[in-house]
């Protein structure tokens, strides 16, 4: 098995704007809608992911984490039908 590297590189945005594209299963992260990173391989559920951890966990905003968790739960049960 051969040996990997592992990288962690740090930008720093002053005005950061975030998109992501389904289609493409990639985020992209730039600064003012100019130069840009993005990172591939991120699907819908791992923002899924992602988001229900903010909220959960670093959002201090009751009344929208209230609402984001019920939204959350609705979508889950449409998706195990």
């Amino acid at each position: 098995m051969p040996l990997r590297t592992e990288t962690t590189v740090e930008y720093t945005f002053n005005r950061p704007t975030l998109h992501y594209c389904e289609a493409h299963d990639c985020l992209r992260v730039s600064e003012a809608h100019e130069d840009s990173v993005l990172l591939s391989g991120i699907t819908r559920k791992d923002l899924d992911g992602f988001i229900k951890c903010y909220f959960e966990y670093g959002l201090e905003d009751v009344t929208l984490k209230e609402y984001f968790t019920e939204r959350l739960k609705n979508k889950e049960a449409v998706e195990d039908e």
